[in-house]
This record gives C-alpha cells, structure tokens and sequence, in this order.
C-alpha cells in the first residue's frame, strides 16, 4: 500500500492548479484543478469512508459541486483550491456516513430479517439516534474520533479548523451524549 505525503502533495496541487487560475474559462479552470488535485482527493476520501469506490465518488461529486459553483460565480474557486475541496470532501463524506446511519436504522426498525451475529443492540440503535441529535460538525468529529479514531489533528486538519476546536466538540459532544443517552452508557475520553 502506497503511503502519500499530504504535504507534498497539497503543495504539488497548488503549483498545479495555478496553471489553471489565469484561464477565464469555468469548465477549463476545474479542469486544470482536477488534473492536479483529483488523485489526493480521492485519497482523502477513502480514508474518511474506508472504501476506494466510495472515496471516488465523493471526489467526484466534489468537483461536480466545483464545475457548478465556477459555472455560476467565475472566479468562485480561489487559489489554492485544495482546502475548499477537502472540506467539500469531508462534508460529503459526512452526509454519505448520516444517510449509510440512517438506512441501516431504517432497515433495522422495518424488521427485516437479519442474522443473528449481525442484528444491532438496543444500546447501538440509542447511540445512532442520539449521535443524529447532534449538531453536524460535532457529530463529524465525535464519529471521526470515536468511530474511524482519527487524532484530534488529523481532524482538525481535515475541518481546517485548530485541534483546540476539535477538542472542545469532542468534549461538548460526549457531554451532550452522556445527557441524551443517560448515566448507564460509558463513554470514554481519550
């Protein structure tokens, strides 16, 4: 497995996606940011979602959502493109996790039929629900943590927001599921 150096390569888009800056032309622009950018988008993404196919589609919607953005608003992607798109990536990744939570739930609730060693616990179905009354960006980084257990850093990074922040929802977010779920749930502080 090929490990890449993000720093490297966000430098590599930069460089990269400036050719693409001077061009007055929307479709041309993304172009030229997709042909620097759209491999580590995808690296990206496949590590918030755990799949390559997955991690391909988001980078894709990603720069559908850019073409649509530069198509309306020339001038809309600035220079470097690369933390607008890892954030796109990460909220899209984000959405993708709800709605795979969400059906799941729904799957579940409906009684299908399900194996045994494969059903969910009552105490799974109470933390999903109360994990969905969270605000969005403290859900993103409780499941980040907790779920993927991703570094206070490396998701700060991925928000582009400071690790302070990151604490801080992380901290609210426990406390506000300790209050949702009860005393009788364990939730760790790492």
């Amino acid at each position: 497995m090929q490990v890449m150096d993000l720093s490297v390569a966000t430098a590599t888009c930069r460089v990269n996606s400036a050719a693409g800056v001077g061009c007055q032309d929307p479709d041309g622009r993304v172009a030229a940011i997709y042909v620097a950018c759209y491999q580590q988008l995808v690296g990206l993404a496949t590590m918030l979602t755990g799949g390559r196919a997955l991690g391909e589609e988001i980078a894709q919607e990603a720069f559908v959502i850019a073409l649509q953005q530069e198509r309306r608003k020339p001038g809309y992607l600035t220079d470097p493109a690369w933390p607008w798109l890892r954030i796109t990536a990460v909220r899209l990744a984000g959405r993708n996790r709800q709605r795979s939570l969400r059906e799941a739930l729904m799957y579940r609730l409906r009684g299908a039929e399900a194996e045994p060693s494969k059903e969910w616990d009552v105490e799974t179905i109470d933390i999903v629900r109360a994990l969905r009354r969270l605000p969005s960006k403290m859900r993103l980084c409780v499941i980040l943590s907790h779920v993927e257990d991703q570094s206070t850093v490396s998701i700060a990074a991925m928000l582009g927001c400071s690790s302070q922040n990151v604490d801080a929802q992380l901290r609210r977010g426990r406390e506000r599921l300790r209050a949702l779920l009860g005393e009788s749930y364990n939730l760790d502080e790492d």
